[in-house]
């Protein structure tokens, strides 16, 4: 994959855009706005930590976490990850059923260029929560792993469970899966565009019941990784992971929770 292939193809299609995406926010990018509508847009409490430049737009560090004072009787239900000037806005997802997982997250992403990163957190009764950062990025997120790296599908998963820090303390939980996340957006060197390659989704069930999950979209990176925390709770059965791509293969690991 030649850099300047890749660049002239994202130039083309971010072309298309308006002037004044290079500024967006959260109150003026489309994808964000949608979100937020009919919703009640509490002032603080979610943090979004990226770095101000990132030398390696394909795997930019981010931690995103909801620390602030709930509504009474209100939870988070989701958490979306959003990039103004990526080709595709979406990075990334959460969905929080129950209370099982907090809403702290550390994963990486993909920028196309220097842009501001969106995080909008979902509340179960109509709020919702914004944090934003802009992001110089030096070398273009959409520079892959080459062609030989994608055809290659999900292998390799790894999942660590660190016990609680103190009694009654959170489960650390990371989880990984080899895999080359290819975009779709990347021409080869025929000058054709490879073919799309995705991890869709990363479930975690506890038993029967799921408690998380992940969404992954084209602003993913590759090897898609994840770091949360785990409430603990009395037995409910293995902890249960599964990597789903898009054509519907699936990845399964079973643990036992920490003790």
């Amino acid at each position: 994959m030649h850099r300047r292939n890749c660049l002239l193809t994202l130039g083309a299609l971010l072309a298309a855009r308006t002037a004044s995406a290079q500024d967006a926010t959260a109150n003026t990018f489309a994808p964000a706005q949608q979100l937020l509508r009919g919703r009640t847009v509490q002032a603080a409490g979610l943090e979004l930590d990226v770095p101000a430049l990132s030398e390696n737009g394909g795997a930019v560090p981010l931690g995103v976490a909801f620390r602030g004072a709930l509504p009474a009787g209100e939870t988070i239900v989701a958490i979306h990850l959003l990039a103004t000037r990526n080709p595709n806005p979406g990075l990334l997802s959460f969905d929080l059923p129950g209370d099982r997982v907090l809403p702290d997250f550390a994963t990486r992403v993909r920028l196309a260029e220097s842009q501001t990163v969106i995080a909008v957190a979902l509340g179960s009764k109509n709020s919702a929560w914004v944090a934003q950062r802009k992001v110089q990025v030096t070398v273009s997120g959409c520079l892959g792993g080459g062609e030989a790296a994608q055809s290659e599908g999900m292998r390799s998963p790894r999942i660590a469970l660190a016990r609680p820090t103190k009694a009654g303390g959170p489960i650390e939980v990371k989880a990984l899966v080899q895999h080359p996340m290819e975009t779709g957006l990347r021409p080869g060197t025929d000058g054709k565009l490879l073919a799309q390659n995705l991890v869709r989704d990363f479930t975690l069930r506890l038993g029967e019941r799921p408690v998380l999950t992940a969404r992954f979209q084209t602003g993913t990176s590759e090897n898609p990784y994840l770091r949360f925390l785990l409430q603990p709770a009395p037995a409910t059965g293995p902890a249960v992971f599964t990597w789903t791509d898009q054509a519907g293969r699936a990845l399964r690991e079973e643990r036992p929770l920490p003790v």
